[in-house]
């Protein structure tokens, strides 16, 4: 039997790896950092699976158990260069645009949630969309209130006077489904970004969607509260 769906009355996204392609700025901006440290740049492909939970997160996951004490410095050193370059190759994926103004045309708040650095969260949302797309945009801010940390979700639904039950939250990653659980919201996962769906799956994520077109098809088939 197939899960019925709750109309949302609010819908978030993550950014990186569900509303845009962003894989390359990153990979570039981190390997910049390896290399002035003298160590070996990571495939474009490793950092599928390093990305997700900051940039923190990120250099230690980079880093491993090979150079612990590496790890702050890896991180200043992205942030810096990624400041530079945040949008030379990051673009929307295909559908993006089209999904976006179709639920924006419905009425439906929309807001981003992201693990990026807030200022750059912003950079990147101003740069693909008018500045009245989104009603709550929220980058990282520090590890307290970083997914899957609820936090930001839970600020999102207070600003519309929302209860989070009647939130969805769409991502690309376990994370985003573990926020999700968290604040009593729905997710659901998206196949086109950094992770597959095995992994969002085993996470738990009721939903799992192929194509921008799945997400408007379950907006649109979803029950009224």
């Amino acid at each position: 039997m197939s899960l019925v769906l709750r109309k949302p009355l609010a819908i978030a996204f993550d950014l990186d790896g569900t509303l845009v392609d962003s894989l390359e700025d990153i990979a570039l901006a981190c390997n910049d950092g390896l290399t002035r440290l003298g160590l070996p740049p990571r495939s474009r492909e490793d950092y599928r699976h390093l990305v997700g939970e900051g940039v923190p997160k990120l250099a230690e996951r980079t880093l491993g158990q090979s150079h612990p004490q590496l790890i702050g410095r890896l991180a200043e050193l992205t942030r810096a260069r990624y400041r530079v370059t945040p949008i030379v190759h990051t673009r929307p994926y295909p559908g993006i645009a089209e999904l976006i103004a179709a639920l924006a045309a419905e009425r439906v708040p929309l807001g981003v949630i992201s693990n990026k650095p807030h200022e750059l969260t912003l950079r990147v949302v101003d740069a693909f969309w008018p500045a009245d797309t989104f009603r709550f945009v929220q980058g990282y801010v520090g590890e307290v209130t970083r997914k899957p940390s609820p936090h930001h979700l839970l600020a999102f639904a207070r600003e519309l006077s929302i209860s989070t039950n009647d939130v969805w939250l769409i991502g690309d990653t376990p994370t985003d489904v573990e926020t999700a659980k968290r604040a009593g919201a729905t997710c659901l996962g998206v196949t086109w970004g950094f992770r597959p769906a095995a992994e969002l799956l085993a996470a738990g994520v009721p939903v799992i969607c192929q194509t921008t077109a799945d997400i408007l098809r379950h907006y649109q088939s979803a029950k009224s509260a």
